[in-house]
């Protein structure tokens, strides 16, 4: 009797199933500024990226910031108008291993091939990045607080991965940076294939 007792008590306390994990709870601006560090696939593909701009940021530039920042800015414009295609979690979970494996294998790429990656990067985060919430104004301050978060998190990857490039003179000592890659590819192969057997 006792264990039925716990049981009922613990059905009637369950919170609601969403799609993205709300970060601690927190609406609005603030919950889409952390939303995405707290979305895996937003983390694995900014991160993946962001070690990808740091180990080529002297050839690159800030141009990939900028082709980051253009595609978020036109994926939350779709979202905005109710534009929410279902493969946009799976593109990022592609882009994650493709700058994964860039990353591990640490070769000189052209500026053109990490714009592309950047807008590309930045327009799935945009396009996965839907806002929990019905209300306009609460919607629009939600896909505002997800634009700076990831470009705060994009440009703080890129810049840790830079200046650990840097201080690691010795090409031996670089592996660090390139497991990270790997890891960070394979973690995003395995979720891209528990998504695809479905």
């Amino acid at each position: 009797m006792r264990r039925a007792l716990v049981a009922t008590a613990f059905a009637f306390i369950a919170g609601p199933a969403l799609a993205h994990p709300p970060p601690l709870g927190i609406p609005g601006f603030l919950g889409g500024l952390l939303h995405p560090a707290f979305v895996p696939a937003h983390l694995m593909a900014i991160a993946a990226f962001g070690i990808l701009c740091g180990q080529h940021r002297v050839a690159w530039g800030i141009a990939d910031l900028a082709a980051f920042a253009a595609g978020l800015a036109a994926g939350l414009g779709a979202i905005a108008v109710a534009y929410a295609p279902q493969w946009a979690g799976l593109a990022l979970l592609v882009l994650a291993l493709t700058s994964g494996v860039l990353a591990a294998l640490a070769k000189p790429l052209p500026p053109f091939l990490g714009l592309a990656l950047a807008a590309m990067t930045g327009m799935a985060v945009g396009l996965d990045s839907p806002p929990d919430t019905i209300k306009v104004d609460e919607a629009n301050r939600m896909l505002a607080g997800t634009a700076l978060g990831a470009v705060i998190l994009f440009a703080v990857t890129r810049e840790l991965s830079a200046r650990l490039v840097q201080a690691l003179a010795r090409p031996w000592t670089r592996v660090g940076v390139r497991v990270l890659g790997s890891w960070i590819a394979a973690s995003a192969a395995l979720v891209l294939a528990m998504q695809l057997s479905r």
